[in-house]
């Protein structure tokens, strides 16, 4: 015969000790099934953490910036033939002032979208020419 009793005390609040008198077992059963989680805060703390940390990976790549002009066209020529020119970019992904070609040793300066400014290349074994901060280029 099984009876359901509800204990005045003991170690956990709000169980329900369901007695077997034809086998003296005793189980506890919690009342509420969110008891159990508020008796746990570790592990829903833990469990929290690791959503937290699969959804900022899960979204990392989406969370970066786009790509500019000059990282785009960069990239397309990067593992390209050799011998190609490979535009230069600052740390923003704007184009550096001054743009070399590695191949042919001549170099120029650009606008801020990467237009070589007329008159400043110079031919390979010439000192490179000075070009503007970026802050004051067109």
């Amino acid at each position: 015969m099984r009876q359901l009793v509800t204990p005045v005390t003991g170690p956990l609040k709000g169980e329900v000790e369901e007695v077997d008198h034809n086998s003296q077992t005793t189980e506890r059963q919690p009342v509420n099934p969110l008891e159990e989680c508020r008796r746990r805060p570790i592990i829903m703390a833990t469990l929290t953490i690791i959503l937290l940390v699969s959804t900022v990976f899960a979204l990392g790549d989406a969370m970066k910036r786009p790509k500019t002009p000059c990282e785009r066209a960069r990239d397309a020529v990067i593992n390209g033939p050799p011998g190609v020119y490979v535009p230069t970019c600052d740390c923003q992904g704007e184009y550096t002032p001054e743009q070399h070609w590695g191949s042919t040793g001549s170099s120029w300066c650009v606008t801020r979208t990467g237009q070589k400014i007329l008159g400043t290349e110079t031919p390979p074994g010439t000192a490179s020419v000075k070009c503007a901060c970026s802050g004051s280029r067109r």
